[in-house]
Order: structure tokens, then C-alpha cells, then sequence
């Protein structure tokens, strides 16, 4: 497990996931993100965060501390990417010939110990094409209750909004084709117990293996960590949503949340290292 020094040592794949929750939430205050410098692992993880919440960089509120070796191309490619209004995908222009996007991408999927993410109660859940959506429905109507549901037809960059570091061409076109090929179910949920979302991984494994689903056909589309479930809502249920559905459920323990993620992002340590904002 790879992972940056200081207290406390989290795992580099949370880091862009602690940055995405930092982000939404501080933006869902009022008054907006409070300037912080935040330490991360990658220029690429900044992107990532920007990228997963429709945000580009200069409304994120923060000053990237990175490590000094971070390669040049990368924090410029990253930061040109991420300070457009939608931030764009590197799927649009020739990305970087250097081999660290493709490096960091494999880092971000590459099995890691579960996040102590802090609680929450807000996700979504989204039934892919061709699932047993009623099944679905009745398994996670014993831990959540719905607060909205619609139906949409996927497009390749909401999939890719969804997955910014899925990587390998042949396995993001069958990706886009089997999530594209039909009418998804997009359910906003609320959990019923405190602890549910923090069992996320485990609900939607058990959903998954019950109903046989395979590693690409695999039926649900559920966040397992409150920065990707703000995201997601935001994404499909529209922004006003979350921000009526966040006053309403999320508020009250926001700041525990927040002390989490200046935790895993080291905002307010001393001896930072470079800024390369």
C-alpha cells in the first residue's frame, strides 16, 4: 500500500475522494470554499476531483501542495484540463506522452483498504440497461428509503463523468456501449440506518452476486464514499436537489465530514511541501 507520509497515512487512492467531499460540501456552505492548501499525491488527482463534480480548479478554494518530483507535463496538462468551465476529459485532446496519466489511473483502481469515511445518508443508486430493476428496487428498499427516481438514457460523457480514470480502450468502448445501449433507473436515496452508507460496497456486492451479475454487465452503478454520492446527485438529480436534499439530511453532520477531509488532505498542517497551483 502506497501511501503519503504524516498523520494520518491515507491510502493515495482516497485522497482525490476526500478532495471531491471537501469540495462539495464546502461549496454547498454559505459564503463557499474557505482558501486552504491541500496536500495530494498526483496533479492528476486535483483534475479528477474537479472533473467528478462538474467544478473547474479555480472555484475548488485551495492551493495544490504536491510532491516536488511531480512531472511538469502532467501538473500543466492537469491544471488546463481542470480550469475550463465544464472541466474537460483527456479523451479530448492528445493527453500527455509521458505515461503518468496512464500510472495514475491504474493507482486509482488498484485495490485499496476500505475508507473510514465519516457518516452520511445521502446516495444513488443507478440500475443499468437490461438489470432486474424491480429486484434491485425491493433489495435496497431494506436499507434506504427513495426520495426521487427517473429513468435517462446515458451518454458517453455521462459515463464518463461517472468513471473519470477508467482506462484501456477496449474495455471503456464496451463500458460506453453496454451503458449507453439502453434506459437506466436513477434512484435518490436516503439510508435508513447511520451506518448503511458506510456498507455501500458490501450492499451492492451482495445485490451483485445474488443476481449473477457479471464484471462489465454487472446491473448497479452505488458510490462508496460521500464525495462520489454528492456527485452523483448533483449529476443526475440536478444541483438544486442536492442542495435541497443536503439542508435537509446532511447538514447536521457536515462537520465532522469536513474535519475528516482536512485530516486526509493535511489542511492546516505545517511544512508544506511545493505549491504547484
Amino acid at each position: 500500500m502506497t501511501t503519503l507520509p504524516g498523520p494520518p497515512s491515507w491510502p493515495v487512492q482516497h485522497l482525490p475522494r476526500a478532495l471531491l467531499g471537501y469540495l462539495i460540501e464546502t461549496h454547498l456552505l454559505p459564503g463557499g470554499p474557505p482558501a486552504a492548501p491541500v496536500r495530494l499525491a498526483s496533479p492528476w488527482d486535483a483534475w479528477w476531483a474537479c472533473y467528478r463534480a462538474g467544478t473547474p480548479l479555480g472555484r475548488l478554494g485551495a492551493q495544490l501542495r504536491l510532491p516536488s518530483a511531480c512531472c511538469p507535463v502532467c501538473v500543466s496538462t492537469s491544471r488546463d484540463l481542470a480550469s475550463t468551465d465544464p472541466p474537460r476529459h483527456p479523451a479530448e485532446q492528445a493527453g500527455p506522452s509521458c505515461g503518468c496519466l496512464l500510472k495514475w489511473a491504474i493507482r486509482m483502481r488498484s485495490p485499496a483498504p476500505e475508507g473510514h469515511w465519516p457518516p452520511w445518508s445521502l446516495t444513488l443508486a443507478l440500475i443499468k440497461p437490461d438489470a432486474p430493476a424491480a429486484r434491485i428496487r425491493e433489495r435496497l428498499a431494506g436499507e434506504y428509503g427513495i426520495l426521487a427516481t427517473s429513468t435517462r438514457t446515458l451518454t458517453t460523457q455521462d459515463t464518463r463523468r461517472m468513471y473519470p480514470e477508467a482506462y484501456g480502450a477496449d474495455y471503456v468502448a464496451a463500458r460506453d456501449a453496454y451503458l449507453t445501449s439502453g434506459p437506466v433507473a436513477v434512484l435518490v436515496l436516503r439510508a435508513r440506518s447511520p451506518g448503511a452508507c458506510g456498507q455501500t460496497a458490501q450492499i451492492k456486492a451482495g445485490i451483485r452476486r445474488d443476481l449473477g451479475a457479471g464484471m462489465l454487465r454487472n446491473h448497479l452503478h452505488m458510490p462508496d464514499n460521500p464525495g462520489e454520492a454528492l456527485a452523483d446527485i448533483a449529476h443526475f438529480a440536478g444541483p438544486s436537489v442536492l442542495a435541497e436534499l443536503y439542508e435537509r439530511h446532511e447538514r447536521d453532520q457536515r462537520a465532522g465530514r469536513l474535519a475528516v477531509y482536512r485530516a486526509a488532505l493535511g489542511i492546516g498542517e505545517t511544512g508544506a511541501r511545493r505549491d504547484a497551483s
